[in-house]
This record gives C-alpha cells, sequence and structure tokens, in this order.
C-alpha cells in the first residue's frame, strides 16, 4: 500500500486505560457507576501498567472521579509525576437498578437482555439507566474536546470497560454496531487512539500482567 499523505495536523495521542479489577469484575456483578474500590489484584494491575504508562511520556492524565478508576489513575500519576483530573463524563454505562446484581440474576428476570446482547443490539439498562450509545457518546465528547484542548500530546484516559469500548468505536466513526467487532476490554488494559487529520486505531485492549492471579 502507498504511505498515507504527510499532514500538518499535530499528532494527538489518547491512551484509554481500563481500571484494575474488583471484587464486582471477579464475581461477574454489575456495577454501573457504584463508587466500588480496587481489590488486591487491581491494586497490582494498577502497579503494573503504570510503568508502561509512563514510558509512553504522557503530558496530562485524566480519570473517571469513580474510585475504581481514581485508585488506578492515581498508580499511573505516581509513575509519571502527573495529577489527575477527574471528569464524571468518563464514568461507566449507567445500568440504574441492575446495579449490584449478577449477570444470572439479571438474565432470568429480563429473558431478553441474552437475545439482544446475542443480536448485536443496544437497549436501555433497567428503567432507569442508560444505553451503550448514550454511554459511548459520553467517552466520545470527552476525547474529542480533549484533542482540541491538547493538541500534539499524549494524554492518559482512565475509565470503564463498556462505556470506553463503545467510546472507542463511535470515536472511530464505526458506530454502536462496531463496538461488537472489538472485544471487551481486560482490566488495566490500554488502548491508544491517534489524531490527526483523521483517528487511528494503533493499539487494542494490551496488558502489562496476566488478567489474574
Amino acid at each position: 500500500m502507498p504511505p498515507e499523505p504527510a499532514s500538518n495536523a499535530p499528532r494527538t495521542r489518547l491512551v484509554l486505560v481500563r481500571h484494575g479489577q474488583t471484587d464486582a469484575n471477579a464475581s461477574g456483578r454489575f456495577q454501573g457507576q457504584q463508587d466500588t474500590p480496587l481489590n488486591r489484584v487491581g491494586r497490582k494491575q494498577a502497579d503494573a501498567v503504570a510503568g508502561r504508562i509512563a514510558a509512553l511520556k504522557p503530558a496530562h492524565l485524566l480519570s473517571s472521579d469513580l474510585a475504581r478508576a481514581r485508585d488506578t489513575a492515581a498508580a499511573i500519576a505516581a509513575a509519571t509525576g502527573l495529577s489527575v483530573e477527574t471528569d464524571a463524563r468518563l464514568r461507566e454505562i449507567d445500568v440504574g437498578r441492575w446495579q449490584g446484581l449478577s449477570v444470572a440474576e439479571v438474565g432470568a428476570a429480563h429473558p431478553w437482555f441474552a437475545e439482544k446482547l446475542a443480536a448485536g443490539e443496544d437497549f436501555r439498562r433497567s428503567e432507569t439507566g442508560e444505553t451503550a450509545t448514550e454511554a459511548g457518546e459520553r467517552i466520545a465528547g470527552v476525547l474529542a474536546e480533549v484533542v482540541q484542548r491538547r493538541p500534539g500530546e499524549t494524554i492518559v484516559v482512565v475509565g470503564h470497560g463498556l462505556a470506553l469500548r463503545v467510546g472507542t468505536a463511535l470515536t472511530l466513526g464505526l458506530g454502536f454496531a462496531g463496538s461488537y467487532a472489538l472485544s471487551g476490554l481486560w482490566n488495566c488494559s490500554w488502548t491508544i487512539l491517534e489524531h490527526a487529520a483523521r483517528w487511528r486505531l494503533l493499539t487494542y485492549n494490551a496488558v502489562a500482567s496476566p488478567r489474574s492471579d
């Protein structure tokens, strides 16, 4: 393939990091916007990923304001010397009344749940929560703002699995359907997006250590 045409636009890199493991992750329970901390494994994961992120020499560190993301960002801050800016728009999808329930419990109460997932359809989480598209649009909006505010820099964004995955798909122009082509994000994985004349996906779902111990 011929090389891409040169662009004078500054190359801005966003390093998207999912938070480390929590007890709810380990037990397969919906957290949504519940303010849960990292567990022992999650703290080890955060320490492991922090060194890898520091090697990228980021200039700014942005995080969801939920504890599991802030705890992960704190480890990265310690390794990079950066301070953490929090933004509530980076929170995980709001699952409403499903918060704290297991996948099996939600499936038993709502038989359509597994069917819609298998069909690749979007849907609202309980009566009071968000759709995946709504959560992804929040994330995509923040990423677009960051690129405008900090052109030419490497910025770390710490957030949550589903919201970051759908936000990545929307940012890349793949739409919600495209999010199903991307694997679920592992705890403390990182994804790198680059923006110059357009968005490019450079790295997806990389991990610094085993997914569990």
